[in-house]
């Protein structure tokens, strides 16, 4: 497992409960035996998010072909990924993975997904935190990332982070193609 900066160690490992918060809710980086529950979070959160406009069997195709164990395994070993997961009372909630593009200079939220019934309790903000330290650490003045344009509720919550879009391209799940916006969060984030 890739090694991650100091700062980001502290502000993940510092995650604890804030006054009023309904559960424990921490944050951490990803390990080997968490990658199963990775794929729980994407199929969960795809369906609920995706299903309406992309098919089931692209949803499960998608996610056989490009988040395998092998490849996840791939990807917890690449220095320049920070898998995270977000637990609420100890159960997995919630993941990001955030990448580093080194040959582009730019850091990128390629995942934050959080499960249905977990969203509400401030977990995409605690993730998205820990993700703007990371791109503080790399020297990043903005947050790479990609939504789906039918994806309202996420498009709605990345606007209120200032979510500015610079295209829309195509995106392929199987045999479906769905327009994404793609875009960036200037730093730092609105708290």
């Amino acid at each position: 497992m890739p090694q991650n900066p100091p700062a980001l160690a502290r502000l993940v490992q510092a995650q604890v409960p804030r006054p009023g918060d309904p559960m424990n809710i921490t944050i951490r980086h990803w390990t080997l035996a968490d990658l199963p529950t990775v794929q729980r979070v994407l199929l969960e959160t795809w369906l609920d998010a995706y299903g309406s406009f992309i098919p089931r069997e692209d949803l499960v195709g998608y996610l056989n072909t490009q988040y395998s164990p092998a490849k996840l395994a791939a990807l917890s070993a690449d220095p320049d990924v920070t898998g995270l997961i977000a637990e609420a009372d100890g159960t997995a909630a919630g993941y990001a993975k955030l990448f580093h593009a080194r040959a582009e200079q730019k850091f990128y939220v390629h995942q934050l997904y959080i499960l249905p019934r977990s969203q509400g309790l401030g977990l995409g903000r605690r993730l998205m935190a820990c993700a703007e330290e990371r791109a503080r650490e790399l020297g990043a003045d903005r947050i790479w990332l990609g939504v789906m344009v039918k994806n309202a509720q996420a498009v709605g919550w990345y606007k209120r982070l200032r979510f500015t879009i610079t295209e829309t391209a195509p995106f392929v799940m199987g045999a479906t193609t769905v327009d994404h916006y793609i875009g960036y969060l200037p730093l730092p984030l609105p708290r």
